[in-house]
Parts: C-alpha cells; sequence; structure tokens
C-alpha cells in the first residue's frame, strides 16, 4: 500500500472521528460566506484570451452555449429562444446544489489552442461540491491516468493540482474519432489549497469542530487537450500559474 494511500486512509479515520465529535458535543456552526477566490475570470492570461459562457437550459433551443461577448441587449436571456441565461450547462445545474455558484471561461492563444477554466464555488450546503471525477465519468470521458503536479508559483511553494489524463471516443462520419484531452483541478478554502478531495472533507470537518465555522470551498479547473510528448503539461503550469494571482483572495 503507498504511502499516499496511507495518508488517505488515515485522514478518512480522523474526518469520521471529527463528525463523531459534532454529532457528541452539539457544535452550532457558523456559516461564513467570504469565499477563498473571486468569482470572476481574467480577460487576458499572458498570451491567451478568455470569453466567459453563458447556457441555455432550453431543450428544444438550437443555442446552448454561447459567449457573453457575442450578446446584446438583455444578456441574461438567450437570443434564439428568449429562456433565461445560465452561468452553467443544464448538466450541471441539475447536478449541483441550486444555490452552487458557477463561473466559466474559454480562453484561445494566436495557435488557436483552447483551454476551458472553471470555478465552482459552494452555497449553503458546503458538502455541495464533489469530486470531479464523477462529472468527468457521467460525460463519457474515460479517466487513462492520474497524478498530482507541482506548478511553480512566484513567491511561495509549488502549487499542487491534481491532473487526470482524459480520453473520449465517438462516432463521425469516417469512423470512431478519439479526443484525448487533461482535466486539472484543486481545491480552495479559507488560506487552504490541495488536490485531494479528502483533505478538503478534513479541513471542513476540523473548522467546523475546532472553531464552529463552515467556510465556503472552490474547486477551479483548466482543461484542454493532451500530445503524448507530455508539452502539454509545461503549457498547463504556465497557464495556471498566470491564473492563479487574479483569482485567489
Amino acid at each position: 500500500m503507498t504511502s499516499s494511500r496511507h495518508k488517505h486512509i488515515l485522514l478518512v479515520f480522523v474526518l469520521l472521528g471529527a463528525a463523531a465529535l459534532a454529532l457528541a458535543f452539539g457544535v452550532d456552526v457558523t456559516l461564513e460566506d467570504r469565499p477563498g477566490v473571486r468569482m470572476a475570470l481574467p480577460a487576458e492570461i499572458g498570451a491567451w484570451r478568455g470569453r466567459e459562457l453563458r447556457y441555455c437550459h432550453n431543450e428544444s433551443c438550437a443555442k446552448k452555449e454561447l459567449f457573453l461577448d457575442e450578446l446584446t441587449g438583455d444578456k441574461t436571456k438567450c437570443p434564439a429562444c428568449g429562456s433565461p441565461l445560465h452561468m452553467m450547462s443544464k448538466e450541471e445545474y441539475d447536478a449541483l446544489a441550486k444555490d452552487t455558484q458557477f463561473i466559466k471561461s474559454r480562453y484561445t492563444n494566436a495557435n488557436d489552442r483552447v483551454l476551458s477554466v472553471a470555478i465552482v464555488l459552494t452555497g449553503r450546503e458546503r458538502e455541495s461540491i464533489h469530486r470531479p471525477e464523477r462529472c468527468l465519468t457521467s460525460q463519457g470521458f474515460t479517466m487513462e491516468s492520474r497524478r498530482t503536479v507541482d506548478v511553480p508559483i512566484p513567491g511561495r511553494e509549488p502549487l499542487k493540482v491534481m491532473v487526470i489524463d482524459t480520453a473520449r471516443t465517438w462516432e463521425s462520419p469516417s469512423g470512431p474519432t478519439t479526443y484525448r484531452g487533461y482535466y486539472a483541478y484543486w481545491f480552495v478554502g479559507q488560506n487552504r489549497e490541495t488536490p485531494y478531495h479528502l483533505t478538503r472533507m478534513f479541513w471542513l470537518a476540523w473548522d467546523r469542530v475546532m472553531h464552529s465555522v463552515a467556510h465556503k470551498w472552490a474547486y477551479i479547473s483548466v482543461s484542454g487537450p493532451r500530445d503524448e510528448e507530455g508539452a502539454y503539461l509545461d503549457e498547463m503550469r504556465e497557464f495556471i500559474a498566470g491564473l492563479h494571482p487574479s483569482i485567489l483572495l
């Protein structure tokens, strides 16, 4: 059994112990609404230009995804059908608690490379966000590998992010087509960052029991295409290093 797995099992037992204490002593918890991130994404990150996204949930509408900067007039309504526009897709809206906050942008560079960035912030139910792997599986992605990667950030220790190599195959006129990509993410609380879901749950329980407070947590994700040579990891590190200071409070 690996050292990392030992740590995760230990965290589970500590988390269960903290939960038992909370039940035993009837802790009154204050919900702290100040997040550790800005719910806004920059228009530019280095050589990358971002465009914020909106979504139409009308199943009969041909327009499901729109860029905010292409909307005119009332930017809260779909120009095709007049339905309200949302910050997340219908699938994401159905899967998350209704007071979950969400923002997503798509970034492109001069080489027509495309990266997608999203921030998901818990609502009143502090446990309302879950492991991103669940969403990837439900969307038809296969997870080929999973590991933590260090991202150098000036003036501090490296940021650890979880990186999942993904693949998705669909039928095209020329036969089966496979898209190979990656999905990188990490969780952010009050002065805490971690790539591990269990660690986030531990700190959530710790703050509840020891400080009688429940902080909002967010997770930030960056996804894009993957090459077999591994050059995408350098691109990802550089992009996240540029993104990080603009969204962390």
